[in-house]
């Protein structure tokens, strides 16, 4: 299976991605809230997402040898309407491909190299399976998200489990303390830019200190390997 630096060299482009992230009690939210609207504008600079996301894996275990680190878990992020969540023609396919994460320590903030890739038309999901990948999970998110310094996305969201295969109207909150999570992104378009991007991210946390603690993710957390038994 093709991993990110193969997609690279056949010329899509790879964007470096620079995060925090955070749980948020969910009596702290409205606060949060606010502070966003204070920062990013007002109250109409929230957008609000609905994303139902798909986890796939090859078809075919590749065997046991280095080239097993080649292999990635392919994302299908469906993006919808949250006025109008069932109508299928307002749905926003995206194909994404999450590198390893840099374990360096010393960074401000989580890297990975990542691929996104629109899909436009047709059966996405019958897409990955032509590119040899099958069904291995799913979940839904659902929250909001403020643009800060026209670089940053703040992304406060809740995650939700399905009870029933495919269908995203019997998603089942996944923490039944309501918690949120919040995520700071900021996206490097080369790897000479993520420096001063973990950097700026690194400053960032005091913004919202009193109401979340964003911290650096271990990288072994953010492992995208295919979850072989062996």
């Amino acid at each position: 299976m093709a991993s990110v630096k193969k997609y690279a060299n056949a010329g899509i482009p790879t964007h470096y991605e620079c995060s925090l992230h955070g749980l948020l009690a969910n009596d702290h939210e409205p606060q949060l809230r606010t502070r966003l609207e204070a920062l990013c504008g007002d109250t109409e600079a929230a957008h609000r997402e609905l994303h139902h996301e798909i986890s796939c894996i090859p078809c075919v275990e590749t065997p046991i040898g280095p080239l097993r680190r080649e292999d990635h878990v392919l994302r299908l992020r469906i993006e919808m309407d949250p006025k109008d969540p069932l109508n299928e023609e307002k749905y926003t396919n995206t194909i994404c491909l999450l590198g390893h994460p840099e374990p360096r320590s010393g960074r401000g903030a989580s890297v990975r190299p990542a691929i996104f890739a629109q899909v436009f038309s047709g059966n996405a999901a019958q897409f990955l399976s032509l590119l040899g990948y099958k069904y291995n999970s799913e979940f839904v998110r659902k929250g909001y998200w403020f643009l800060y310094r026209s670089i940053f996305k703040v992304i406060v969201s809740q995650i939700y489990r399905l009870e029933e295969e495919g269908n995203v109207q019997s998603a089942q909150s996944a923490d039944p303390q309501g918690s949120w999570i919040v995520q700071v992104v900021a996206d490097a378009m080369s790897q000479e830019q993520v420096p001063r991007m973990c950097e700026q991210l690194d400053e960032l946390k005091t913004l919202f200190e009193d109401f979340v603690e964003l911290v650096v993710v271990d990288h072994a957390f953010l492992e995208n390997r295919i979850p072989y038994n062996s």
